[in-house]
C-alpha cells in the first residue's frame, strides 16, 4: 500500500530537511520504502512523504521510531491500496 503522510511544518528548511532523512533511515530499518518528500500542490499542506508499506501496522513500527517535531504542526495520514478491477469469476 501507498502511504502518504501530509504536513504543515513551521520550522526551517534545513530542519525539515533533517527531519527528512529520520524518516527515511526509519523507513530503511523497518522495511518500509521511503519514496520522497514532496511539495504538495494542495493549499492546506506544506509538504508530503510518501512511503510504500506492507500494511499500516509496518507504517506505524516505521512511525513509532521517530517523535513528531513541534515544527510539524499538524499532519494527516493517507492509505491508498490498490484497486482489483480484474474480471470476477461468476459462481
Amino acid at each position: 500500500m501507498k502511504i502518504l503522510l501530509y504536513f504543515d511544518w513551521a520550522g526551517t528548511r534545513k530542519e525539515v530537511a533533517e527531519h527528512a532523512a529520520k524518516m527515511e533511515a526509519a523507513a530503511k530499518e523497518t522495511g518500509v520504502t521511503y519514496l520522497g518528500i514532496y511539495g504538495s500542490m494542495n493549499q492546506k499542506w506544506n509538504f508530503c512523504y510518501m512511503f510504500d508499506a506492507k500494511s499500516y501496522d509496518q507504517f506505524m513500527d516505521m512511525a513509532k521510531k521517530i517523535p513528531r517535531p513541534i515544527q510539524m504542526t499538524h499532519y494527516i495520514t493517507e492509505l491508498l491500496i490498490q484497486a482489483n478491477l480484474s474480471p470476477q469469476k461468476e459462481p
